[in-house]
């Protein structure tokens, strides 16, 4: 305490000091932009369509969470400092008081939350803010809201509170579905829930050629629409990326941008895929640590025999759709692939402008594209692209999971079309070398027909790319009872059996049988061969085995591969 009972000269003290905070705070609040006023009782009550007990209950209640005031909520801070000279005397009596031998009775207050507000005994509180004192005796009224409410809430809170239990009161989701957690932190945000069902309803009725009811709609689009979202952001862990944010708020950032893609890609994909996308953009490489590869394959595993969950590594499925023969291999790839694993294939024209974009040809492309996914019996989606070929898939790869593209070789990469020969001489063409350099996801080359992808054959040299491409022959061997082929070449840095070791370690690890080849000699030359003499219809390798300025000033192994092999490379 500050002084001694009774002093009235202690008290006038104490009350300077209180305002000249008060005065202090109102500044630097102003400065930094927080809040510094009360909260008012009676707006927030009523904007959040809270009810109040008719009991009360004597508690000890802490000083930091009384936030807000009945009418009294221009006379102090938030801190309950006085802000004017008008009440000094009060203010001083009630300082004597509770510092006197009789005491202040208990102060009363209403209970939003964990938000309390002042009945009455504001000059109390105020008092026993400046004596120092963490909490305060006080009757308290519980009020019942259907949303939380914090000590810590600001104005922007309080609308966000009112929008919330507007939103309960309009879709009677907290009834519904018990649980659900649809925090936000910024106003406006519930309003554009709203529309999301709305917009779901109408198309539920499309669909379902029928009137469908408001709550059935609400409940749809919770389990189907939004829950499979949140999950999603869950296991990547998104919110990482998202600090101060909720998984509400980042559902409708991801529904948003997946409109942008709508516009500026033309592609539409589900907001769970969207949410991939941004996980591999925000997990800093931790997709590809040994641990999670682990848990990929243990899905897998446990899925085939329990009929769990099916997991899939490549959802959503990216192929060049052109006039070219060896463009419609590629999308032949693509369809095969997205056949076994449920995918969704996103088949892009790059038209050279806007005339031809709009050209007859286009249109019988997108026929034969959708054609082939039906026949297929896979979801596909044709979209245009005006400018050069390589810079649009670039942009759309960024947001699946695999691209598919033909071989491209010197002269033909205006139209990304495949080789004109297998000739083992031929130049990639510079835009094969910038999908591959820069592409953010695995590329499956396709250098002539469309593979069935019964066999493989991974090239192994340890390394990191190497061992990414271990693990896509491993999920496919899991998955699909693809039999595996490892290949490693010896040099002089390093044994072929110690190499092979390591690969068989970690297959075996896995339940993945496969048969294991040490050759020497050049090492493209080597993969070839051996994909020829076991019959294997697929290689599985890394980007790169030495830095990749060297790889591209010297034509590196996989340029050196990619022009001669007859069957598809998957590039990890």
């Amino acid at each position: 305490m500050t002084s001694e009972p009774q002093d009235p000269a202690g008290a006038a003290v104490d009350f300077v000091r209180a305002r000249r905070r008060a005065n202090l705070h109102e500044v630097l609040d102003a400065l930094s932009g927080r809040e510094a006023s009360l909260l008012s009782y009676d707006d927030v009550r009523r904007r959040l369509h809270a009810v109040e007990s008719p009991q009360q209950i004597l508690e000890d209640v802490p000083l930091d969470a009384i936030v807000g005031s009945v009418g009294r909520t221009h006379d102090f801070t938030r801190g309950f400092l006085p802000k004017t000279d008008a009440d000094k005397s009060r203010w001083m009596g009630v300082r004597m008081a509770m510092t006197g031998m009789m005491g202040t009775p208990p102060v009363d207050l209403y209970r939003i939350g964990d938000a309390y507000f002042v009945r009455d005994g504001n000059h109390r509180v105020s008092v026993a803010r400046q004596l120092g004192a963490k909490s305060i005796q006080a009757y308290v009224t519980p009020v019942f809201a259907r949303v939380p409410f914090s000590a810590d809430a600001s104005p922007d809170d309080v609308i966000i509170a009112e929008e919330h239990a507007a939103f309960l009161e309009r879709t009677e989701l907290d009834e519904v579905r018990p649980g659900a957690d649809v925090r936000v932190t910024t106003p406006g945000a519930f309003e554009r829930l709203l529309e999301h069902i709305d917009v779901h309803r109408y198309f539920m009725g499309l669909d379902e050629d029928r009137e469908v009811g408001y709550q059935e709609a609400v409940e749809h689009w919770y389990d189907a629409v939004y829950l499979p979202v949140i999950e999603r952001i869950r296991a990547r862990g998104l919110l990482r990326g998202f600090e101060g944010r909720t998984e509400t708020d980042l559902y409708l950032w991801l529904s948003e941008h997946r409109g942008k893609l709508i516009d500026e890609l033309g592609i539409v994909l589900p907001s769970e895929a969207v949410a991939e996308a941004v996980g591999r953009s925000v997990d800093d490489g931790d997709a590809d640590a040994p641990e999670a590869r682990h848990a990929v394959l243990e899905a897998v595993a446990r899925g085939r025999r329990d009929d769990a969950a099916d997991v899939t590594l490549t959802d959503d499925v990216l192929v060049h759709v052109g006039a070219e023969p060896s463009a419609w291999s590629a999308v032949a790839q693509a369809l095969v692939l997205a056949a076994s694993e449920r995918s969704r294939v996103y088949g892009v024209h790059v038209a050279a402008d806007a005339a031809a974009a709009e050209a007859p040809a286009v249109a019988a492309l997108r026929a034969r594209f959708e054609a082939a996914c039906a026949e297929a019996g896979v979801v596909g989606q044709f979209s245009v692209a005006v400018g050069n070929p390589v810079p649009a898939l670039l942009a759309r790869a960024a947001w699946v999971d695999l691209l598919v593209a033909p071989v491209l070789v010197a002269g033909t990469e205006g139209a990304v079309a495949g080789r004109a020969s297998p000739a083992a001489t031929a130049r990639l063409a510079p835009g094969m070398q910038t999908l591959l350099r820069r592409s953010p996801v695995s590329v499956l080359a396709v250098p002539g027909a469309a593979s069935p992808l019964t066999k493989g054959l991974v090239a192994f040299d340890g390394g990191s790319r190497s061992q990414a491409a271990l693990f896509a022959g491993a999920y496919l061997a899991t998955k699909r009872d693809l039999p595996l082929v490892v290949l490693t070449v010896a040099d002089l840095a390093r044994t072929g059996a110690a190499t092979l070791a390591e690969a068989r370690a970690y297959l075996e690890r896995h339940g993945v049988a496969a048969d294991y080849v040490e050759k020497r000699g050049p090492v493209a030359e080597a993969i070839v061969t051996t994909a020829a003499e076991r019959g294997c219809d697929l290689i599985l390798m890394g980007s790169h085995r030495y830095a990749r300025w060297l790889e591209t000033m010297l034509g590196g192994v996989l340029e050196r591969v990619l022009r001669s092999s007859p069957v598809p490379v998957l590039v990890t």
